[in-house]
């Protein structure tokens, strides 16, 4: 039987720098997000139509939605 501890990929080393890999991702997609409420907001008020309460509402939740799951994602990781 051939066993290698002192591989340098092994799953338990591996690990750790997936979920970085992941809560930095995730950081960085819920600032995005934010950024994108910042300019549709900027935008509503240069371009108005009807339909920009809407644009805006959505990207409002989108944020919420992007800043929760790095919440949830910090949680569980």
């Amino acid at each position: 039987m051939i066993t290698n501890t002192g591989a340098l990929f092994n799953v338990t080393t591996i690990i750790p720098f997936v979920k970085l890999a992941i809560l930095v991702i995730l950081f960085f997609y819920a600032i995005f997000a934010l950024l994108i409420v910042r300019q549709v907001d900027l935008m509503s008020k240069t371009l108005i139509t009807p339909i920009s309460p809407v644009v805006l509402a959505a990207s409002i939740i989108h944020a919420g939605f992007a800043v929760g799951f790095f919440i949830l994602a910090f949680g569980i990781l």
